[in-house]
């Protein structure tokens, strides 16, 4: 039995000049943690050059199973500039609201060293195929998916379709949640982190929406945050989209 969580090819959906997102080159995951031997040889067999890990040093495990996954592994935390993600058992359960994911989400857009580094990455030669995770595969990796994904010129509803997807992987995001808690962790951290397991549409269309509320457009945005004016997002385009 597999246990990649939450891992999926995000490519090969339409762009909004009529080309679609190249497939095989892309790819998303949670943690890899628990990886059977049977995925690990998967994975391998998908010659990932890039690996991007968004997690914070404390949710990386000492166990930790992604060596030898890909050719480089970039260890780049996507919250940590923001003062951290992780749970603080000792605040109560209510405050890990919708409302909190939300403006969680409003932030993760702007000044993100790890985002930064993922355009510089594919900016290079040999840059994929290329994977990215964070601990659910949902957050971090969801907008970070959403703006590889914006760059290309995907459209913004299949952008959110593609995020809901991770929808699909509910049950084994949760059941690694209850193994962390079988390992220490108590009820209470749990309960804190139930409205962070929920995935909702608002959750990606509040950080879209917050790109266009301080830049005006996508365009802005990209060139402002990783210096990608329309020549260079052009040529993203062209290297990694098809007719």
């Amino acid at each position: 039995m597999s246990e990649l969580i939450n891992f999926r090819d995000f490519g090969g959906y339409p762009t909004k000049d009529g080309r679609k997102i190249k497939t095989g080159i892309f790819y998303r995951s949670g943690s890899y943690r628990d990886l059977t031997e049977e995925d690990r040889a998967y994975v391998k067999t998908l010659n990932i050059q890039n690996l991007h890990d968004f997690r914070e040093p404390t949710e990386l495990d000492k166990d930790e199973r992604k060596e030898g996954l890909a050719k480089n592994v970039h260890d780049i935390s996507a919250s940590l500039h923001l003062g951290g993600f992780e749970e603080d058992p000792s605040v109560p359960y209510t405050v890990l609201s919708s409302e909190s994911m939300i403006e969680f989400y409003e932030k993760l857009p702007f000044s993100n060293p790890a985002y930064q580094n993922v355009f510089k990455v594919l900016q290079e030669d040999d840059a994929v195929p290329y994977l990215h995770n964070c601990t659910a595969g949902k957050d971090r990796t969801g907008v970070a998916t959403a703006l590889i994904q914006l760059a290309l010129g995907m459209h913004e509803d299949a952008i959110v379709y593609d995020y809901m997807l991770s929808m699909e992987a509910y049950d084994a995001i949760f059941e690694n949640e209850v193994r962390r808690l079988k390992e220490g962790r108590t009820v209470e951290t749990l309960l804190y982190k139930v409205p962070g397991l929920i995935i909702k549409p608002g959750y990606l269309k509040s950080a879209l929406s917050a790109i266009i509320e301080k830049y005006g457009t996508y365009e802005s945005y990209f060139e402002e945050e990783y210096g990608l004016d329309s020549e260079k997002l052009e040529a993203l385009r062209n290297r990694y989209t098809e007719r």
